[in-house]
This record gives C-alpha cells, structure tokens and sequence, in this order.
C-alpha cells in the first residue's frame, strides 16, 4: 500500500483478530528502518487511558476510591515528605475529579498556553523530571500565578497535571513506581508484550524495538518530551497491543471481571469537552456513544486507538513525523469501525 502523507503504522481488529495493519515511513532514519506494526510507539496523551485503567483496578481492589481525597492518599503514604507540604493541593480535589478533569486543579502543561513541553518546564532539562513529584513545583508555581485559584473547578478543563497526581496516588497507594506498577499490574496481565514506559536514553527490553519520532526540522523529539513517560503521556505500544487492551476492559466482553463495573462507568459520557464527550480517562464519541477512544498529540507524535463496543472493531494509528499526517489512513480505515 502506499501513502503520500503518513508515517507510522496502524491497524484495524476484530476483537484480537487481525482485519488490516501496514505503515508507511522510517521507524529509524539514521539505519533506514522502515516502520512496522510489531514496534513500539510513543503514545503521547493517549497514555491517559493506561493511567486511567490503573487507578479503576486500585479501586476494584478496594486499594482507594473514586471519591477519595487525593491529598489525604499522598500525605498517607509511606513517603510523604517527597511530595512537600502540597498545600497548593485543595481537598475538595478527589480521585474521581481528576480522572474526568473537573478538579480545577492547576496543569504545569497548559497547551492551551504553550505547546512547547520546554517551556512548560521553565528550562529544566527534560532528564531531570523522572518521577511524578518531581513535577508538583512547576503545578504549585502555576498555583502561585493564578489570579483565581481553582477557577475551573466543577468544569471540564483538560489536565496533564491532574493525572500526574494520579501517578503519585498510584505509587503511593501500590508502593510501587508508577512504571513498574504499569508493567506488573496492567500491561503484562493484559498480554500488551510491547507496551511499557521507556526511557528515551535506555536500552528497551528485549524483544522491544522502539520507532524514532522525529520533529518537522528532521530531528528525533528526544529533548522534547520528558526523558520517560508519565501519568499524563509517554506510553510506548502498538496496534495489536492495544486490541488486546480494548478486548480485556470491554465490560460486555468480561462481565465478571472486578474491573467491569467501574470500566462501565469510564466509559460512560460524563462530561463534553472538545467537541466529544468524556468519561473517566476515555474519550467517548459525540457522534456514536458507543465509541470509545484515546489520543494523543506530542512534537513527533500523533496517536489514536478507537474501539466500538458494538462490533467489538478498534482502530489504533500511531505516527511518528510531525510533518505527516494521519488523514489517508483514517480516509481509508476509519469505517472499519464506525
């Protein structure tokens, strides 16, 4: 097949069951490695969606609740001195706020002020912010600076940082760091083999061939994105990955599964936003509720994996040049599970 704008992989399901995948692009420009549905893509935003399911399994688990307050989780843990006194953190914001981005707490990354993630972090460097704690001072600066604090509370108001917070209530909740919890708890349970958080100057683990994401000057977008992924994006998977991911959580599909319940509830529109609707860490369609999705934009990136409850179909394109676009194949596959 061939494209004239794209660069990446993508690929259609039945379930588990392959329906169409290809790419198109380089996944390595320095050794002219052609993309390929079996590597591992970074997933920007879409990340949210693997953060989400991790906080809803705590909770199957009766570990935390949805309506708990996640200062009081923090400062409960057995580490709070990390998080420091966290008084820019109001107690009205709860774990269930955060997920559908109605706690009006302050986002160190507004991209509706900047898309630069430089300048986002006030010029640290990016292999300096590593841990979710170690973003809260660039949050309780914003906190500092608002004229009205908390002015977005009760309304949908898109956060990166709220679901940093929810990697910190992860880890204080598992006693776990957030990557390991993610690689023990969701993506090797869920069978995703190529789906991790990686470090971008570390060797991947084996059998995990990372692509390169490159910017529109040719660059790769190594200084552009933080050193490892976190609550809020930087997740690394691929299309059948995601297949299996969208499989193992459908409620319908694992009705007594602990998770069900409260996947349900994820997966029911909430709050509208962007011309969508939302539920609990998932994009859910306007125009057909019962697709539910994620996505996710960085310098290089551009993820997307929808999944229709109905026909038991997803789509997951990944792709890695900012000077392409994923228009052809969404011209060409997007009915696939529509």
């Amino acid at each position: 097949m061939h494209f004239n704008h794209f660069s990446g992989v993508f690929g259609t399901f039945d379930r588990t069951a392959l329906l169409h995948s290809g790419g198109a692009g380089l996944a390595d420009r320095n050794f002219s490695v052609p993309n390929d549905p079996s590597y591992s893509y970074q997933t920007a935003s879409g990340t949210k969606g693997f953060t989400a399911t991790a906080v809803l399994t705590l909770a199957a688990e009766g570990k935390l609740g949805l309506d708990d307050c996640v200062r009081t989780i923090l400062l409960n843990s057995a580490d709070p001195q990390k998080y420091g006194e966290l008084e820019w953190l109001s107690e009205t914001v709860t774990v269930r706020s955060l997920l559908n981005h109605t706690s009006g707490v302050p986002d160190y990354f507004d991209e509706a002020q900047t898309d630069s993630f430089e300048e986002a972090l006030q010029g640290g460097p990016n292999n300096q912010f590593e841990r979710p704690e170690q973003f809260f001072p660039l949050t309780e600066q914003v906190w500092r600076t608002q004229e009205t604090q908390y002015a977005f509370r009760n309304t949908f108001k898109y956060s990166n940082g709220g679901f940093v917070i929810l990697a910190a209530a992860v880890e204080a909740v598992s006693g776990e760091s957030f990557p390991d919890y993610m690689a023990g708890h969701i993506f090797r349970p869920f069978g995703m083999e190529k789906s991790g958080f990686f470090r971008l100057d570390g060797r991947a683990p084996d059998g995990v061939i990372r692509a390169t994401a490159y910017l529109e000057n040719g660059r790769s977008n190594i200084y552009s994105v933080p050193v490892i992924g976190g609550g809020d994006g930087g997740a690394y998977t691929n299309p059948q990955d995601m297949a299996r991911f969208w499989n193992r959580l459908d409620p319908e599909l694992n009705p007594g599964s602990p998770l069900a319940v409260l996947v349900e509830e994820a997966w029911t529109p909430g709050q509208e936003g962007e011309g969508n609707l939302y539920g609990l860490g998932f994009w859910i369609s306007s125009k057909n509720p019962r697709i539910v999705f994620l996505e996710g934009f960085d310098p290089g990136v551009q993820f997307f994996s929808f999944y229709n409850r109905s026909t038991k179909r997803s789509l997951t394109i990944c792709l890695n040049d900012e000077k392409m676009n994923c228009d052809e194949v969404f011209a060409r596959y997007f009915s696939e599970v529509e």
